[in-house]
């Protein structure tokens, strides 16, 4: 999955607050949340952006230039959210027209979350359960086996059963 804003750039077009929470979303595997509650003070031009952690997780740090050059370049609309213009409902639709390949591999609906789909394609070929906590920032044990795909997590089960028996 290529880098939205990069890709933008390259094509010359405009650049607005729902194309760099997607950005932010592909690359850090935050939650929507943490990034749609950005906030402008603790945006540090050049250097970084904190996300403040959502249910236990820790803060994010956004170092990425190209997202800290194009924040900047935002309109400052409101004092003190960055994507003011932003709600999870619009954040959703948006995803689910543009990257519907994201929801097909939820196991259940509960699961049809914008967070989760950016996520499993994150860690989608990984096997590593504590590799995968660390590139989704999570701290839970059970955070690195609930993102293995459906196909993935019925071949462990297997293998399990044969060992077993």
């Amino acid at each position: 999955m290529s880098n939205i804003l990069a890709e933008l750039k390259k094509r010359n077009q405009s650049i607005g607050q729902m194309q760099v929470a997607i950005a932010i979303l592909q690359i850090y595997n935050c939650r929507a949340a943490e990034v749609l509650s950005a906030s402008w003070k603790d945006f540090y031009p050049d250097r970084f952006l904190i996300l403040k952690g959502c249910k236990g997780s820790a803060n994010i740090v956004i170092r990425d230039a190209l997202i800290l050059q194009t924040i900047s370049s935002l309109p400052k609309l409101d004092p003190d959210k960055i994507f003011n213009h932003i709600n999870y409902n619009s954040l959703f639709r948006y995803c689910a027209q543009r990257y519907a390949h994201l929801f097909t591999k939820f196991r259940t609906k509960k699961n049809r979350k914008i967070t989760h789909g950016f996520r499993y394609m994150a860690v989608e070929f990984i096997n590593d359960d504590a590799y995968v906590r660390d590139v989704l920032f999570h701290r839970s044990k059970k955070s690195g086996r609930y993102y293995k795909t459906k196909k993935e997590s019925n071949n462990d089960a297997r293998k399990k059963n044969k060992n077993t028996n």
